[in-house]
């Protein structure tokens, strides 16, 4: 059994859902490969879509990492893992906010419903990738503080990465702005304590949090469905 701050999870069970997010994010991969071909769109348009998945991928496994207990007994490399998650973690749920292009389906011959459907299969596996990182890190905070503690740690890290998918989305910062644009990055938050700006960053947020919230909580509520009494949260 694998170790996650001092829960367990059945190795099978994880192995067996890692196993499933890389079968769809090939069959995301394929739906767009297939687009390229019957476009014959040497512009390669939505590719986009791809590179966000592999960002969305990122936080999971840093996700593994953390909860794997020689992490643990290791500081430097245990915290400098969970900054990096919390930057990356918007990530996952950032491919949701892709659908935004719905004036561009249906270009280059294609059929707009392929394109639709294309999209909302890579915003799909992203909400799930997130969810699973989170969720592993809900685990871990939960056994060691409390299953409020728990709670806590995943509404604020929704509430983050929502405040960070608009920065993505709209500001089109990235991850690694934070080490390579400190500057600008700083500046442009700071910028939207105006009150146009703040009206629209908090409206946005707010609905992302509670977007992202009600996907989380529904994806964990299946998750748990398999549980013994004796693990599921309070017991």
């Amino acid at each position: 059994m694998k170790a996650v701050g001092d829960r367990h999870l059945l190795p099978e069970r994880l192995s067996h859902t890692l196993r499933t997010l890389v079968f769809v994010t090939f069959v995301c991969s394929g739906m767009l490969v297939a687009r390229f071909i019957c476009a014959d769109d040497h512009r390669f348009r939505f590719s986009g879509l791809f590179g966000n998945l592999i960002l969305a991928w990122i936080p999971l496994v840093l996700a593994l990492f953390i909860c794997r207990p020689s992490a643990t007994r290791t500081p430097i490399r245990f915290w400098s893992a969970f900054v990096a998650w919390v930057l990356f973690f918007p990530n996952a749920f950032y491919l949701t906010t892709d659908l935004i292009h719905i004036k561009k389906f249906g270009t280059d011959g294609i059929y707009p419903w392929f394109d639709m459907l294309m999209t909302a299969c890579f915003a799909c596996v992203g909400m799930f990738l997130g969810s699973l990182s989170l969720y592993l890190l809900h685990l871990l905070v939960h056994r060691r503080f409390g299953w409020r503690a728990g709670w806590l740690f995943a509404t604020a890290m929704l509430a983050i990465g929502s405040f960070g998918i608009y920065l993505g989305r709209f500001l089109r910062l990235n991850s690694w702005d934070v080490l390579t644009r400190p500057v600008k990055l700083t500046g442009e938050i700071a910028g939207l304590w105006e009150p146009k700006s703040l009206k629209e960053v908090s409206a946005f947020s707010v609905t992302f949090f509670f977007f992202s919230l009600a996907v989380y909580t529904a994806v964990i509520s299946m998750v748990r469905l398999h549980e013994s009494p004796a693990r599921v949260c309070g017991k």
